[in-house]
């Protein structure tokens, strides 16, 4: 048996393991790189969500070897802290842009060629949805006036209570 014969016996398992690991380190960041792209993708119709927020904030770490994605997140960053796009103008700017960062995200991870900016600009909301979100924020509305009105709440004394409760059971 040769030399060469004995340390490619000896090293085999070595390279076995090392290839296994880095085809697994491999699959993890493809799969973080895909999870943030379909939270993404999957609340592309919000503005700010805890989901949105969440995916937003893991980009810089996520996708830090990828100049491109980083570069629209960090333009997108600046177009959401800017007071002077805060109107119907600005939020069509910060939904291209985020379009934007979302068709790359597509191309980093593979999507690219089946998942064009048309598609990813593709959004349905019901209208039942947004009538339900308009109508918890106008009854959230309603209740902080009327508390702010009536001075907040108040509570009452234990015994105040049960003093209450007593009054009304001897009447009945």
């Amino acid at each position: 048996m040769g030399i060469i014969t004995v340390i490619a016996i000896l090293l085999s398992p070595a390279i076995a393991v090392g290839v296994s690991i880095l085809v697994q380190d491999w699959r993890e960041k493809r799969k973080d790189k895909e999870f943030i792209f379909s939270s993404l993708m999957a609340t592309r119709h919000q503005i700010y969500s805890d989901e949105v927020v969440r995916a937003l904030n893991m980009i810089d770490v996520i996708f830090h070897d990828d100049e491109k994605v980083r570069e629209l997140w960090r333009e997108y960053y600046d177009m959401l802290h800017n007071p002077g796009l805060n109107n119907p103008t600005g939020w069509e700017q910060w939904k291209t842009k985020k379009l934007e960062l979302i068709y790359e995200m597509a191309k980093v991870t593979g999507y690219g060629k089946k998942i064009t900016h048309i598609d990813a600009s593709r959004v349905y909301v019901p209208v039942g949805m947004v009538e339900d979100t308009l109508r918890a924020r106008d009854l959230g509305v309603e209740q902080l006036r009327v508390l702010k009105e009536s001075g907040g709440s108040q509570t009452v004394p234990n015994e105040q209570a049960e003093k209450t409760n007593m009054t009304k059971k001897d009447a009945s």
